[in-house]
């Protein structure tokens, strides 16, 4: 936020001028202290005055505060005198609440009335120059003819008396002047002598109007310098707070959306892995769901292989079935294979191993349910016996292998 414009008159608070000096402004205050001071006064406007008044002088006490002020004081003074008085306080500022662009346009339209107020006076100075040069001039040279004329007066006195004039004056005889002719150039050579001394006098007040008229230019010229000074330093100073506003909101602008790009940023990273995480917990489900039903059906698949293996043996309990064994020399089949019927679901064994029958490398085995053999898929269908499942035909048990048969009922 950019600071209060001060628009106060702290010179005229203090009842001094500018040049005053400190021990000059400090004097002052103590007076007026002492004179609106609230206990003192009684006016109900006291408190604010008395409050100005300490405004005034911690402004013009300090070197620095000062300085400033009087960059903006021709400003202030131009404005008129402050409508806050040591006795009055102003209510409400004048300037204070205008925004900034306003601040520029009132010091561009200041420094435009102050330069047609100027060209005016300018004019007016240069006119009063002009005239003032001109009877200097006039009067130099009224002087000079009359110097002129008494230095011609001189020289004709001057060859009247020499030896030349004197050796032919029988020769060139002059009619001498008569009393009244002497009498009346005494008054005439009188009166030009006054008249140089009232012109020269005259000469010397027009001079030091001359004088007095280029300082009051030059003066007047240094004060509308300093008030332009002071109004472009203060367009600086409301265009920087400006320029410094905008750069602070053009960086809180970045800011927002760097802050606002890192949050889509995190929302879009949560969102993928929401949208992962579902996405592994459906395929768990899914991997639950189809490990229950190969489970499922493995057990179907189990408790149709024991029912027809319980069928099987219940049909074929009384009938005597030859002995067969897969063992061969070196094999690791035990006995106990010899008396088993190897049906039912064979489930699998995990794990790379070779077949014990065809000694191929695969890698998972099949265990029969009823003893310890184990076969690879290949060996396990010809192991296997297969039942017809008619139940209005008894059908003969073939054996799917040349190792072993059934005998037909």
């Amino acid at each position: 936020m950019a600071p209060a414009l001060v628009i106060e008159d702290y010179y005229m608070v203090l009842e001094v001028e500018q040049t005053a000096s400190l021990e000059l402004v400090i004097k002052s205050y103590k007076r007026l202290a002492l004179k609106l001071h609230p206990d003192r006064n009684t006016k109900h406007d006291a408190t604010k005055a008395f409050q100005l008044l300490g405004e005034a002088f911690e402004t013009l006490k300090d070197e620095n505060k000062r300085r400033e002020y009087d960059l903006k004081y021709p400003t202030i003074r131009r404005s008129g005198p402050s409508s806050q008085t040591t006795q009055t306080p102003a209510s409400t500022p004048r300037t204070g609440a205008l925004s900034e662009d306003e601040q520029i346009a009132a010091l561009l339209k200041s420094k435009q009335e102050r330069s047609a107020r100027w060209r005016t006076e300018k004019n007016v100075f240069d006119s009063s120059i002009f005239e003032l040069r001109r009877e200097v001039r006039r009067l130099e040279q009224e002087i000079k003819n009359l110097d002129s004329i008494v230095a011609a007066e001189a020289a004709a006195e001057a060859r009247k008396n020499s030896w030349g004039t004197w050796l032919l004056s029988p020769i060139y005889r002059k009619a001498e002047d008569t009393e009244d002719e002497k009498e009346r150039k005494g008054i005439e050579r009188q009166e030009r002598k006054l008249e140089k001394d009232w012109k020269e006098r005259v000469l010397g007040v027009r001079k030091a109007e001359l004088k007095k008229e280029e300082s009051q230019l030059r003066n007047a010229k240094e004060k509308v310098d300093a008030a332009d000074l002071a109004d472009n330093r203060g367009i600086q100073a409301t265009q920087y707070r400006i320029w410094h506003r905008e750069q602070m909101e053009r960086q809180e602008l970045a800011r927002i959306e760097r802050e606002r790009a890192a949050m889509i940023r995190k929302q879009q990273q949560e969102e993928w892995e929401r949208k992962t995480r579902e996405a592994d917990e459906a395929w768990r489900k899914r991997q639950a769901a189809e490990q229950k039903r190969q489970d499922e059906q493995t057990r179907m698949w189990q408790k149709t292989a024991d029912d027809e293996a319980k069928e099987f043996r219940e049909r074929y309990a009384n009938v005597n079935l030859p002995s067969y064994s897969f063992a061969t020399e070196g094999s690791t089949y035990g006995a106990s294979t010899s008396t088993c019927l190897h049906d039912g679901w064979w489930p699998k064994i995990q794990g790379r191993t070779a077949c014990p029958k065809c000694y191929v490398s695969w890698s998972y085995l099949l265990q029969c349910p009823g003893c310890t053999m184990q076969a690879c898929p290949k060996c396990q269908a010809s192991i296997r016996p297969r039942i017809q499942r008619n139940a209005n035909r008894r059908a003969p048990l073939r054996a799917s292998s040349p190792d072993y048969f059934y005998n037909d009922w």
